[in-house]
């Protein structure tokens, strides 16, 4: 499945007013569920945080595929409380800002998560409980490095371009944000249980990242490793900064278990709607291993 020049320019460029829209049909079934339906850990969805892709309902196919895989994810919107993370083992946090999306031009300095929160979190985590979080490029970025500074990740600002290793299918001058994670231009770890599977038919042999942002720290195993030919580009008026080594980390926190990547769209399947095309993005776009990439994520936390 091909991109062009405006799906890119749309896709990465910050609180768009082009339409976003689950992809339909989207096949979220499994061939294989790790669990009987409903028997599997409940996964709480946070949704108290202005979580973009769940206030416009791109959630849909990520709760459909965890469904299938006999999850029971649970979509609230109550803050970090002890008491209140205390009910689950684990948790997704979609990238979070300050305010509704669209509703400002600019990520500015205002609070996503208060102190009291972020402390809370790491608590859980080390306690015991398994977090998934996801950040995005400029301006998202800012509002989500609080979060992964909590745990020791530093972020870039900006956006992550790469000139070698991208899809050169789409000759243009935005194609470079496309990066691509493969076994076999070497950027892909394939000895890490969310790339390899519980089987030879659950491994993962190639990713596309959408733009994005960076991070980079000690402590954790580098799943999708960014080339020497990554750079940190401007975007959405943010000036570039940061140093990136990585866009999806994953490893312990104590007695837990974190992943934070930093490109969200591969947890969707939606497209975007502009001039009359229907621009596709996520786990349903063929070529790439997006779907099991989610599964794999899945079942290494709940295990």
């Amino acid at each position: 499945m091909k991109f062009n020049f405006l799906f890119i320019l749309l896709l990465l460029s910050s609180l768009t007013h082009a339409q976003m829209l689950n992809d339909s049909p989207f096949n979220a079934t499994v061939a294989h569920p790790k669990f009987k339906q409903g028997k599997g850990p409940s996964i709480l969805i946070d949704a108290a945080h202005h979580n973009f892709i769940i206030e416009m309902g791109l959630i849909k196919p990520l709760v459909d595929v965890l469904h299938a895989d006999g999850y029971k994810p649970i979509i609230d919107s109550q803050v970090f409380t002890k008491a209140y993370l205390s009910k689950y083992k684990m948790l997704v946090i979609m990238p979070a800002m300050p305010f509704q999306f669209g509703s400002k031009n600019i990520i500015t300095d205002e609070i996503t998560f208060t102190n009291e929160e972020l402390n809370n979190l790491h608590d859980w985590v080390n306690d015991g409980g398994s977090l998934l979080m996801l950040s995005e490029h400029a301006p998202i970025d800012k509002s989500m490095t609080p979060l992964f500074n909590k745990f020791g990740l530093s972020t870039t600002t900006g956006i992550i371009f790469d000139s070698v290793y991208c899809d050169t299918n789409y000759k243009n001058t935005t194609y470079q944000m496309l990066i691509q994670y493969t076994s076999s231009n070497g950027l892909l770890n394939t000895n890490h249980p969310i790339t390899k599977g519980q089987n030879s038919g659950e491994a993962i042999h190639q990713i596309l990242t959408y733009g994005g942002s960076g991070i980079t720290g000690n402590g954790y195993t580098n799943i999708l490793q960014t080339s020497p030919y990554a750079k940190v580009k401007k975007w959405s008026g943010s000036l570039p900064s940061g140093t990136v080594s990585s866009q999806c980390v994953a490893g312990p926190v104590g007695k837990g278990k974190l992943v934070a990547l930093t490109d969200c769209n591969g947890f969707t399947a939606m497209y975007m709607k502009s001039g009359g095309k229907k621009l596709s993005a996520g786990m349903q776009v063929e070529n790439y291993d997006w779907k099991q990439f989610v599964l794999n994520t899945f079942h290494w936390l709940s295990n």
